[in-house]
């Protein structure tokens, strides 16, 4: 049986998250190549952050045998426009030749943009700036210089080289819905920011250490599975949860004995012990307990 055959995977944990069909172009295209657990961890993400792959909220990414999900600029700037207090976000490219100064606000501390006024010509790409506004708080001002991100410019096969501006305005743009709504997503990214392409039904490519200008080498995975154990360890002494679940957690998602786990997996399942926390807490009743000791009353 192949990994990708929708027979091996519980579907109905996610008849809620994707229709057949959906799950289908999911499994063949968008995760092609993920196994099985892979792909329960990807959609849980997507179920836990309402987050769709169809939209380019989330990628998932597949590194030879190594796997990593990430979410875009445009799934951040979705989780932002959900909340009430979101009031809209403004970016610009500031140019050699505009005038352009940032204050700092004597109150707030924040940074604010004091004047910007552009002349034509423009001259070269000097910096991004990304204002994002919430109810209640200040503004949220990030200012990034075109030397911070020449890394991503000059990386081979990066999308910065044909679409310099525009990445630039989404790194900038991301930055600060991040900063201001404290968006922190359950994701397993590895991969480089804000460098992926918009979802289209096509051949997905692997993509091997070397073609990221990595060097390949074989790893002892032993002491980094024990450390990552240790953090679930932890996790699970501080919440509701007990070993029990992390157990079912292990056999519903990875059909393996929690000792056989690879450190990849060991990592998803953290990430799946820390989405059932989330819905533990949410979940939680208040009780209440009145102790009346005899006596007490008339």
């Amino acid at each position: 049986m192949s990994k990708n055959q929708l027979s091996a995977i519980n579907t109905q944990e996610f008849e809620n998250v994707f229709t057949q069909k959906e799950l289908e172009v999911v499994v063949n295209s968008i995760a092609k190549g993920a196994t099985n657990e892979e792909l329960a961890l990807f959609i849980q993400i997507c179920k836990q952050n309402n987050l769709n792959p169809f939209k380019n909220h989330i990628y998932f990414i597949k590194y030879g045998n190594q796997m990593s999900i990430q979410v875009s600029v445009e799934g951040i700037q979705y989780l932002a426009q959900q909340r009430e207090d979101y009031k809209g976000v403004t970016v610009q490219l500031v140019h050699e030749n505009d005038d352009f100064e940032i204050g700092v606000d004597p109150d707030t501390q924040e940074l604010k943009i004091e004047k910007h006024t552009i002349k034509i010509p423009r001259g070269k790409v000097a910096a991004a700036y990304a204002i994002a506004k919430r109810e209640g708080y200040p503004d949220k001002v990030v200012v990034i210089e075109a030397e911070e991100v020449d890394h991503l410019r000059n990386k081979s096969g990066s999308q910065w080289k044909t679409y310099y501006n525009d990445m630039f305005k989404k790194h900038a743009l991301k930055r600060a819905l991040k900063l201001q709504f404290g968006i922190d997503v359950d994701d397993a990214s590895t991969a480089q920011e804000d460098n992926m392409d918009s979802y289209q039904s096509r051949e997905r490519k692997d993509i091997t250490p070397e073609d990221l200008g990595q060097e390949a080498e074989v790893v002892d995975e032993t002491a980094d599975i024990k450390k990552v154990w240790g953090e679930i360890d932890a996790k699970v002494k501080a919440s509701t949860l007990t070993k029990k679940d992390v157990t079912a957690l292990v056999k519903s998602n990875f059909n393996k004995k929690p000792d056989d786990l690879n450190l990849g997996q060991v990592t998803g399942l953290s990430k799946l012990v820390d989405m059932k926390i989330e819905e533990a807490k949410k979940n939680e009743s208040i009780e209440i307990e009145f102790d009346f000791d005899e006596g007490q009353l008339d």
